[in-house]
């Protein structure tokens, strides 16, 4: 490996946005990059190589130039099965490809397994990240390494933001209907697209401009309700409350450290911008595992994942 070659490029891919960072042996940033999504399964193999590309070449350009890498680590969401497993590989190595750089050893993982193996350093500890989707990862301080949920948003995502938006929707669809009461969600969702009438959000719902994005964006729109006093949103947001504690106990009992002290770190869009869903999943979870420690001041993930790559040999 070329004398000259950075130590580090950490990727952080999710449904909303990547980030790349290249970093020195000591985990100084010399260099940051940011694009579009790069989730294969919300915008495609071949989109998600592109937001790699512009996000990682960002990053080389704030650095100085292309130059060769010694590690890299890709944490990127929707590696959820062997298959998907194959095809991120894949989108990961045309990306390097069509950058023309060298990278010494690279791992490509889930983006959350990803943080919380940098996050605990080998100890006990469960990371939830409840963004646009959601997913539980949990670590018993061994070996062992389990997961709860993070499905997708079409099947799964329970509690995250897409899934608040999507309930969002449908409350206000029901309402038109006379099936379900009023609520302030109506008029919000409309003006958050810029819509004049319901019809025109049942259609874009079904447009190619439809995006999972806009959708996940709609969890802050139910917050504002909510704190309007909206009963249809603060049942959306209970409801969300009770399905990441699920994905929460799920996970605790898999990796059978219900009766152990722990490290929980919360993480994502919905836990930064829905302070009634934080604070009531954090309530919850202390009554149910009193041992456990409330990482409050987390990192952002991709601080995670640059000491997960660090400490990769």
């Amino acid at each position: 490996m070329n004398k000259d070659a950075i130590k580090l490029l950490a990727v952080d891919g999710g449904g909303t946005k990547t980030l790349a960072v290249l970093v020195n042996e000591d985990g100084t940033i010399l260099g940051e990059g940011k694009a579009g999504a790069s989730n294969y399964q919300v915008v495609g193999a071949e989109a998600a190589k592109e937001a790699l590309v512009e996000a990682i070449l960002a990053a080389f350009h704030h650095a100085g130039g292309l130059v060769d890498v010694e590690k890299a680590v890709f944490a990127l969401a929707g590696i959820d099965t062997t298959k998907d497993e194959k095809i991120v590989e894949g989108v990961v190595q045309r990306a390097v490809h069509a950058l023309s750089i060298k990278i010494g050893s690279l791992v490509v993982e889930n983006d959350c397994l990803s943080a919380l193996l940098g996050a605990t350093q080998h100890k006990a500890g469960i990371l939830l990240i409840a963004g646009t989707g959601s997913i539980v990862y949990a670590h018993d301080g061994n070996k062992q390494i389990v997961r709860s949920g993070g499905w997708g948003h079409r099947v799964g995502d329970e509690g995250s933001g897409y899934w608040i938006g999507k309930q969002a929707i449908q409350a206000v669809l029901k309402m038109q209907d006379g099936r379900g009461e009023k609520t302030l969600l109506s008029q919000l969702v409309l003006d958050k697209f810029r819509f004049s009438k319901i019809e025109d959000l049942y259609n874009w719902t079904y447009s190619d401009a439809y995006s999972v994005d806009d959708v996940g964006a709609l969890a802050a729109v139910v917050d504002e309700a909510y704190r309007l006093g909206d009963a249809v949103s603060k049942r959306i947001l209970d409801h969300a409350v009770n399905e990441l504690i699920l994905l929460l106990k799920t996970a605790i009992v898999k990796a059978g450290i219900q009766n152990d002290g722990f490290e929980l770190i919360l993480q994502g869009g919905v836990f930064h911008h829905n302070a009634y869903i934080k604070e009531q999943v954090l309530e919850k979870i202390q009554q149910i595992t009193p041992n456990v420690k409330i990482i409050t001041t987390a990192e952002e993930p991709i601080c995670y994942i640059i000491k997960r790559g660090l400490e990769l040999k």
